[in-house]
């Protein structure tokens, strides 16, 4: 049959035209889907409550060891009930690691900042090159003072100094993290000329520089903090503020400390004047009190290594060397939190649980109490500080317990949101502190080899793991001496102690195991954030791509004001004056 040219034509231009349309087609499918998380959302954000944990040094691997521990290879914990989930990226604007300030400033501004000197500012302060700065919404600092001044109840907790930056760094702007004592001002009168909200609740450790200079402090200095002297009971700060007084003296006047006076706002330090609150709250549903809550010299837990512990008397009357308490508490013998003095103010203080409970309760209350209905919800950032620190320490038995806390609060939270369900729970580590790893236990003296350990046998003690097995000296060097190459293993009191015996696993068996640290730095690791309730299946669409810590800022942020604010495009937050 003959085609004129005019019809060849026509036809071989329609099957380039399909050519060309079925290659742009699966180039396109080979093509990298637009990142929604980045991408501009008009639609309003439901609003609610927003409690934002902060396991401060957590990664997947210090999570799975807390599980075997407590709850065994099966078990499931209050973590891990969290359903939604997304990798969290940490990285500063200069640093592939995160660090404590610097990863806070960015969780309460929503920008990237200078990882080495920020802390509620962008830059070094000890080096003259820090700046306030504006938050992502245009605020005049943290979305917690935003919050705050838009009558919206707001509250911290933290098991270490109140200051520290994973609290400190949504209240307080100062160029320096050590400048405890401004950080600690800031956090309870307000910063300077912003007239700002006092918040509901402020509970943690740093009484020292709660008071004046020259003033005894009830609890005393346990850890030899900041060089001053081990034991000592002397206020670090080196004016006349009484910050104490200031809180107590706020509200309507009433002076008494009383919570079954109803006083407003409360000053507790010891546990007996905890307990004193929780009764009080218990017995008056709507007592809803500002409290501040100061329950160390400088932080509730004792983070040094276990021996050092050992050595300087803190440990339990009655337990044996390498032994611990039953599970599923599984008690140390070693003080971790507190003064080991059962006759000291400081002797067993609240656990980070307890306090996220109260704060919880409190915080509901003065939420629900607020005349306009858009101020009936809370913000609460909860740090547990201790879990880094002891990271920081190798201490792996303070580690765990520290985990435990943690998960114990997860679980006050989740309770709550049974019960609330406006309400977001979201998580995020800035870092894996000492990046530690479990390592199998063998039993020894058992044939074939198994980790299990029999019905009645106690574990075996912990040794040490190759690091660098290679014996070859690199190019121009010398090969290294045996004892650098292998790495202590840490079991129930550090080195040379029992391994850590999981809880059973569904067959029923309990296993043994050691804990290693690549050193005490704070390492990039893997850091899984997990959310449930209002808007926490954002970590699964949304951000399922890519999740880092301004997007912790933006999902706080449009669960307290209803609007997802876009990515910020400038390299720099905006200066203010």
């Amino acid at each position: 049959m003959n085609l004129s040219l005019r019809a060849v034509s026509a036809a071989c231009a329609l099957t380039l035209a399909a050519g060309l349309a079925s290659a742009s087609t699966a180039s396109a499918a080979r093509a990298p889907a637009a990142d929604p998380g980045r991408a501009a959302m008009t639609q309003a954000v439901p609003t609610g409550n927003v409690i934002f944990f902060h396991p401060d040094g957590t990664g997947l691997n210090h999570w799975a060891a807390h599980r075997m521990y407590f709850q065994g290879l099966d078990g499931i914990s209050n973590w891990d009930r969290l359903p939604n989930m997304a990798v969290y990226r940490g990285h500063m604007s200069n640093l592939i690691n995160g660090t404590s300030h610097a990863g806070a400033t960015t969780h309460a501004f929503g920008y990237k900042v200078d990882a080495f000197g920020s802390f509620g500012r962008d830059g070094d302060g000890n080096i003259g090159r820090d700046r306030h700065i504006r938050s992502l919404s245009g605020f005049n600092g943290s979305v917690m003072r935003e919050a705050a001044n838009a009558g919206i109840p707001v509250g911290v907790v933290n098991d270490g100094h109140i200051g520290e930056p994973g609290t400190g760094a949504f209240l307080a702007e100062v160029g320096n993290r050590d400048n405890w004592q401004e950080i600690t001002r800031q956090m309870i009168l307000g910063r300077t000329g912003m007239n700002d909200t006092a918040p509901w609740v402020i509970m943690g450790g740093g009484e020292a520089d709660a008071l004046p200079q020259g003033t005894t402090t009830l609890h005393r200095n346990v850890n030899e903090e900041r060089r001053a002297p081990v034991n000592s009971r002397q206020s670090l700060r080196t004016d006349d503020l009484n910050l104490v007084a200031a809180w107590n003296a706020m509200g309507s006047g009433n002076l008494s400390n009383d919570p079954t006076q109803r006083d407003d706002f409360i000053v507790v330090r010891t546990r007996a004047e905890f307990e004193r609150l929780q009764q009080a709250l218990q017995a008056n549903p709507r007592y809803a009190p500002r409290v501040l809550g100061l329950f160390a010299f400088q932080d509730t837990f004792n983070d040094r290594n276990e021996q050092d512990l050992i050595n300087r008397g803190f440990v339990r009357a009655g337990m044996a060397a390498g032994t611990t308490g039953p599970g599923p508490h599984k008690q140390s013998r070693l003080v971790l939190w507190g003064d080991h003095d059962a006759a000291e103010p400081g002797f067993n203080p609240p656990t980070f649980a307890e306090m996220t409970e109260v704060a919880l309760t409190i915080l509901n209350r003065a939420a629900a109490q607020q005349r306009n209905p858009a101020q009936r919800r809370f913000f609460l950032v909860a740090e547990q500080e201790s879990i880094d620190n002891f990271g920081n320490n190798t201490n792996a038995i303070g580690m765990l317990h520290a985990m435990e806390d943690t998960d114990r609060a997860l679980g006050k939270a989740l309770d709550f949101l049974r019960r609330n369900e406006r309400t977001l729970i979201v998580t995020a580590a800035d870092s894996d502190a000492g990046n530690m790893t479990v390592v199998s236990g063998q039993v020894a003296g058992i044939t074939p080899p198994t980790n299990i350990l029999p019905a009645g046998r106690a574990p075996d003690n912990v040794a040490a793991v190759a690091t660098n097995p290679s014996a070859a000296a690199p190019a121009g060097g010398t090969a290294p001496d045996s004892a650098t190459v292998n790495n202590f293993l840490d079991g129930v009191e550090g080195r040379l102690s029992p391994m850590f015996v999981t809880e059973p696993d569904q067959f029923g068996n309990r296993m043994q195991f050691g804990i290693a640290w690549p050193g005490t730095a704070d390492y990039h690791g893997g850091i899984l954030s997990r959310a449930a309730g209002l808007n926490a299946g954002m970590l699964n669409s949304r951000f399922s791509a890519r999740f880092d810590n301004v997007d912790v800022y933006r999902l706080k942020h449009a669960t307290l004001f209803g609007r997802m604010l876009n990515y910020p495009t400038a390299t720099l937050a905006p200066t203010r004056p």
